[in-house]
């Protein structure tokens, strides 16, 4: 499975403003940070801003933050939310794709299966977690922060 880069970047960009503890970031200071399309990253933003997970504060000393602590954010929730309009197989879309093996193929209840449990170890962890279980990711993201 693999996520598409609008889910990894709205990871990113969760992390960043995690490792921020309060400080605000602009959009464009995470797009540099990782070389990254601006207006790509700006729906990023968007849709998280939408969907409550950070908040928005314009003008000229505004930015981003996040809008729940760490520990509130369960990464299966988000990924869920983001990769819902994602199949992993042509028969696993809405519509069942063009696929002539689908009406007799077992391997979709399978995929469908590994989706499912892959989803439930995400959501055993938090934006909280995630800084946590590799020993430098937080000191990395706060030196990225820091440029």
């Amino acid at each position: 499975m693999q996520l598409n880069r609008f889910t990894d970047y709205a990871l990113r960009v969760m992390m960043h403003l995690a490792a921020a503890n309060g400080r605000l970031m602009s959009t464009r200071e995470i797009a540099d940070l990782h070389d990254a399309k601006y207006n790509h990253l700006a729906k990023v933003t968007q849709w998280l801003a939408n969907e409550g997970y950070i908040e928005t504060i314009r003008g000229r000393s505004g930015g981003i933050a996040l809008a729940k602590q760490p520990d509130q954010i369960c990464i299966g929730t988000l990924v869920r939310k983001l990769e819902s309009q994602t199949a992993l197989v042509e028969c696993m879309r809405e519509d069942r794709g063009n696929c002539r093996l689908s009406v007799a193929c077992g391997l979709a209840v399978v995929l469908k299966d590994a989706e499912e449990s892959f989803f439930r170890t995400l959501d055993q962890v938090t934006l909280a977690d995630v800084l946590k279980r590799q020993s430098g990711m937080f000191d990395l993201l706060i030196s990225m922060n820091a440029k």
